[in-house]
């Protein structure tokens, strides 16, 4: 009874059937663990694919044998999901004192960019150079941001007003509903060069320099240590972007 289906496949077609049989399952996990390679990092709104630390963030995640998949969403959300752990896995970059906030996640503990804190204006009379010089003056900062809303008040600036994004904070400045915005400065210039019949120019010396670090949510402890070769390997001297806190 055997030898009839055997003569009528042959040789060739049993092992054609055969090694489909034993692939079919391979294939089925490798599918599955294609999809499981994502992992979806939340990051400020308007933040350039191309940004030299989404990059840099995104080779270390791929020599990993991972997919970055980047989620911009307004910074309060952010700390929501990010807390949850559902729909993102991460954060792309945040001040020392996130963990401290959000204790569901995890720092990689390199510092991986250099936030520039800058003021920006459209009046050249206000050029704040200090957080003390913003008192007394209507500042706009993104709304979730909170090492720039933590400044704001220990220097007693009373009047704020929250933006959803950098390009809104701008337009705030650009339209004299506020005096100064305080923003990343490599994020909000990459956006003003895109609204060039506005005039807002950055206050320089910046206010301040802050470290940032990528975070990870605790789900994902085992990779910790493997991330945090890929930055010691990667990264320049803490230069770069930033996105929040």
């Amino acid at each position: 009874m055997l030898a009839r289906p055997y003569a009528a496949t042959g040789r060739r077609g049993l092992c054609q059937l055969w090694c489909a049989l034993l692939l079919t399952p391979l294939l089925l996990q490798g599918a599955a663990g294609a999809e499981a390679a994502v992992m979806h990092i939340g990051t400020l709104l308007q933040i350039s694919g191309q940004h030299p630390l989404v990059v840099r963030v995104g080779q270390a995640y791929h020599n990993l044998g991972l997919q970055m998949q980047l989620e911009p969403m307004p910074l309060e959300r952010l700390r929501l999901e990010a807390a949850r752990g559902e729909l993102i896995d991460g954060n792309l970059a945040a001040a020392a004192t996130l963990a401290q906030q959000i204790p569901q996640l995890l720092q990689i503990p390199v510092p991986i960019y250099q936030l520039e804190l800058t003021a920006y204006v459209s009046n050249n009379r206000i050029s704040p150079r200090h957080w003390a010089d913003l008192r007394g003056l209507r500042v706009a900062c993104i709304a979730g941001m909170l090492s720039v809303e933590d400044r704001l008040k220990r220097h007693q600036v009373r009047q704020q007003v929250p933006a959803l994004t950098l390009e809104q904070a701008l337009l705030y400045v650009a339209k004299g509903r506020v005096d100064v915005a305080v923003l990343p400065k490599a994020e909000a210039d990459h956006v003003l060069r895109q609204m060039a019949e506005i005039k807002v120019q950055a206050v320089l010396p910046v206010l301040e320099q802050l470290p940032l670090y990528h975070y990870i949510h605790q789900k994902h402890q085992a990779l910790v240590g493997p991330l945090t070769a890929q930055f010691e390997q990667l990264m320049d001297p803490v230069a770069g972007i930033g996105n929040q806190q």
